[in-house]
């Protein structure tokens, strides 16, 4: 973890800020402490929290495949220009993050090259932190960039960061949490939201969720009252995926606990239809 990224990050039990405490340790002014894992990551679950199913390796591996791809390239270009457009100081805070590959394409496109030492401040060379409930995702998201420094935590409850360290919240395919979303958002900051749209992935509908027809009305009631909508952008795209892709597309998300792991898929040409959404804290 980035020494000048422990500023940003909260204590789950005090929210008190995190420091280095020592060569493998950070902790609050409160003596509390938490131990930096091997590959760099820092856990900071609250003590009492549900009991949430998080990612599965085979679903980490089917996203890193996947994602590394290009098959959602579309994607990672729209956040990449909202981001490169946030103005608002602070880092660029991946929420329900996986193994952080949307969060590093950002990175990559804000005018630095990932091996700077430019702080959270600028709009240039960005620092990032993914946020996930998965270990597993969250041990891959630690190597995923030189400015990104990942955490465990549980999107539902209280963010392990402290208030208004945020100039982008990032929520791509991911829970919601508005309260907690305003509170660390820097208020000129933005959130960016990416949800799937009717007819995304339609073609494996056999093999995959449905969207929720009322996805557009529920999206904007867990966001509202804290947040107004800004700005809201479709895209829909054709993709030409081999056997190997339409597997990895199913078992990178959700689906994945619903379809048998022998499952055997064909070539498919599929379409992918999503939203991306800005919104701004409701003053």
């Amino acid at each position: 973890m980035r020494d000048d990224l422990l500023p940003v990050l909260a204590c789950p039990v005090c929210a008190e800020p995190l420091a280095r405490t020592a060569p493998s340790q950070a902790g609050c002014g409160n003596g509390h402490r938490y131990d930096e894992a091997k590959q760099g990551h820092l856990t900071l679950l609250p003590a009492r929290r549900r009991a949430l199913t998080a990612d599965t390796p085979a679903m980490v591996d089917a996203r890193l495949r996947f994602l590394g791809r290009g098959h959602y390239a579309p994607v990672e270009r729209a956040l990449t220009r909202l981001v490169g457009e946030a103005s608002a100081p602070g880092v660029v805070l991946d929420v329900g993050s996986g193994p952080g590959t949307y969060l590093a394409h950002t990175l990559d496109g804000d005018g630095d090259d990932g091996a700077g030492d430019d702080t959270a401040a600028g709009p240039a060379g960005r620092l990032g932190v993914a946020l996930d409930l998965s270990a597993v995702a969250v041990r891959r998201a630690a190597r995923i960039h030189a400015r990104v420094g990942a955490v465990v935590g549980d999107v539902t409850e209280r963010l392990p960061v402290v208030d208004r360290a945020a100039a982008v919240v990032l929520d791509v395919f991911a829970p919601r949490n508005q309260h907690e979303y305003a509170r660390v958002l820097h208020p000129e900051g933005v959130l960016v939201v990416v949800t799937p749209r009717a007819g995304h992935l339609a073609e494996l509908a056999a093999a995959t969720i449905s969207v929720d027809p009322e996805k557009e009305r529920r999206l904007h009631d867990s966001l509202t009252p804290a947040f107004t909508l800004r700005s809201s952008e479709d895209l829909t795209w054709t993709m030409a995926l081999t056997a190997e892709d339409v597997h990895d597309v199913v078992h990178m998300g959700p689906s994945h606990h619903h379809v048998a792991p022998d499952t055997v898929f064909a070539p498919e040409s599929v379409t992918a239809a999503v939203t991306v959404s800005t919104w701004a804290p409701t003053a």
